[in-house]
């Protein structure tokens, strides 16, 4: 059973991804509940690796903190009163909800994924500390990102600690330049093109503005494209949250089957009438033969029309009774099964 329970809204998947996979390369042993059975099932192993945890990480989002979040609330409310929540927080302007304001979050909402910032350093040395039953260290966090604010200290230096800046990225003043508002999006695309501030290039901008919402053959192949690029991360999200399920088509079918109409009937006056009549019989047969077919569950019934193939008439009384040997044409809709796939946001219906 694994040491560390991770609670967050299914809303969140995407970008808890992220942070499941840097924490395992931290090498946190994390149980989360994807690909769980639904109903009582669900619910019994949720809890049972609730109840085993020697720490809960609980992930607070503008989801998780509303009026939806009430279950990721309680899973939380159970490891702040064992003494064993970590709490993060993962969106700009989420404050913890009431009751949880007394245990130091963490704040990854600027965090992009690398293992070296200092918040998510703080991460794994407070979830560490609850598994080894200790106090969690001072966060280094805030203050690393206070000094970044008073680095710049006097004029005179400003423009060479801004061209080191620039060179070595310190304090992302690449990604800042390379974000300015104004001449977008030329200015991204030329940072790109120069490997500067996490930018993408004008190709791979443009391919993935173009991925259909959803589409997970798209996102794999951006990934084949683009193996360094800056969505590769974004893409390797999506792709984990994938979603399959199975879809019914149906598609129009004609299905042949034998009939025979018998002479059993009324005489008519003529030939002519006595075949038509031996028709009506013969579809009313066709019918009730074809939703036998149909019954399975793999056709379903739309009409059916009886086809004569060789008379059978004869004399009786003073009148002709007629009959055939035919088939039934069974006009039908076939279903067929499709499994289809879904990435990221995207969720079947």
């Amino acid at each position: 059973m694994s040491e560390v329970f991770l609670s967050y809204k299914q809303s969140d998947e995407v970008r808890v991804a992220r942070l499941v996979r840097a924490l395992e390369k931290a090498g946190l042993n994390l149980w989360w509940d994807r690909g769980l059975p639904g109903g009582e099932e669900w619910r019994a192993n949720i809890q049972s690796a609730l109840d085993a945890a020697k720490c809960v990480i609980v992930c607070w989002t503008h989801e998780s903190t509303g009026p939806a979040g009430d279950f990721v609330r309680d899973e939380a409310g159970r490891g702040r009163d064992r003494g064993i929540l970590v709490p993060v927080i993962l969106e700009r302007g989420v404050r913890p909800p009431l009751g949880f304001g007394g245990i130091q979050a963490i704040d990854l909402s600027h965090w992009r994924g690398n293992t070296s910032d200092p918040f998510f350093r703080d991460l794994v040395a407070a979830v560490n500390a609850k598994l080894e039953g200790r106090a969690a260290p001072p966060a280094r966090g805030p203050a690393a990102r206070l000094m970044r604010r008073l680095t710049i200290g006097s004029v005179a230096s400003a423009m060479a600690v801004a061209a080191w800046l620039i060179f070595t990225n310190a304090l992302g003043v690449q990604n800042q330049i390379c974000a300015v508002p104004l001449g977008q999006p030329i200015v991204s695309d030329v940072c790109g093109t120069l490997g500067l501030g996490e930018r993408p290039t004008r190709d791979e901008r443009v391919a993935w503005a173009s991925i259909l919402p959803g589409s997970c053959e798209a996102l794999r192949g951006h990934v084949e494209r683009f193996p360094r690029g800056v969505y590769r991360d974004d893409a390797a999200d999506m792709i984990s949250a994938r979603r399959v399920w199975v879809d019914q088509e149906w598609t129009p079918a004609e299905q042949p089957i034998a009939l025979y109409v018998g002479r059993d009937a009324a005489p008519s006056p003529t030939e002519a009438q006595a075949r038509a009549a031996a028709i009506a019989r013969g579809t009313t047969q066709a019918e009730r033969r074809c939703r036998d077919f149909a019954a399975s569950g793999l056709h379903r019934f739309s009409s059916a029309n009886a086809e004569p193939q060789e008379w059978i008439c004869e004399q009786s009384g003073e009148g002709v009774v007629c009959g055939f040997d035919g088939r039934a044409m069974c006009q039908l809709e076939e279903r067929h099964d499709v499994e289809r796939e879904a990435c990221g946001a995207e969720t079947p219906p």
